[in-house]
């Protein structure tokens, strides 16, 4: 029994030595300080040549509302939901011969009119982050965050020409994980109110979405025919820049 007892203490010991180093470390408990924040900023987004660059709008707003727990000094985790606005870009595209160009990735139905494409897109998700946090003034604060989002990728293209009806080319959405990771900066304002400016980088270059559309083609003679082309939109990662604020709950440990 003796020998029992030994073990165990010796376990719960071993076991809780890991925690206590790191509360020394850390120089402080852990807590739980919930609080909530709202931020704007401005999405910029490209996408590869001929699979959507020119063709899709670069810059976009992205709205994100989030929760989050301080649950140490240091420390934080948050999670959240945002949404870019969708914006229509308008892209007009010559059609015959070596003027011809590709409408993410075709060259569009071997009918040589020239075309003006409206098109649109959506990125809008959730995510979760990690967020390290380094007071350097008695209210100001640096950040640094890492985590996942699960993004859903929409997009759409529509083709008019003159005295023609519009011709749908592509509607499609993809869902993706990706990784983002971002920096900032808060001040408080108050005792439970805050601002911060912050930069953001998200992994969107994982996000890419094909459709296969019939087309009518009407074929010259020796031209070859097409009964499918496999429209595909292909974007590079994301860069965003905002300003958010951030409502403490309980304001008796800073954000």
């Amino acid at each position: 029994m003796n020998k029992f007892k030994k073990l165990a203490l010796s376990t719960l010991l071993l076991a809780s030595t890991p925690f206590a180093a790191a509360t020394a470390f850390l120089g402080s408990d852990f807590y739980v300080n919930p609080y909530v924040a709202a931020e704007l900023a401005s999405r910029n987004m490209s996408w590869e040549t001929d699979f959507g660059k020119g063709h899709f709008r670069q810059q976009a707003p992205n709205v994100n509302f989030i929760f989050g727990v301080q649950f140490h000094d240091y420390f934080a985790v948050e999670g959240g939901f945002q949404a870019t606005d969708r914006r229509q870009q308008q892209s007009y595209y010559h059609g015959d011969g070596a003027f011809a160009a590709p409408v993410l990735g075709f060259i569009d139905d071997l009918i040589f009119d020239p075309k003006t494409h409206h098109a649109e897109s959506e990125i809008k998700g959730w995510h979760l982050n990690l967020v390290g946090i380094l007071p350097v003034l008695p209210t100001t604060s640096l950040y640094a965050s890492i985590g996942a989002a699960w993004m859903q990728f929409d997009v759409s293209t529509v083709a008019t020409t003159p005295n023609l009806a519009a011709q749908p080319i592509a509607r499609w959405d993809s869902d993706k994980t990706v990784f983002r990771a971002g920096v900032g900066i808060k001040q408080m304002i108050t005792e439970n109110f805050s601002a911060r400016l912050f930069y953001n980088w998200e992994g969107t270059n994982r996000l890419e979405a094909t459709v296969a559309e019939p087309v009518a083609v009407i074929a010259a003679a020796g031209a070859p025919l097409l009964p499918n082309q496999f429209y595909k939109a292909s974007s590079k990662a994301s860069h965003l820049f905002g300003l958010g604020f951030s409502y403490q709950l309980c304001p008796s440990k800073a954000i």
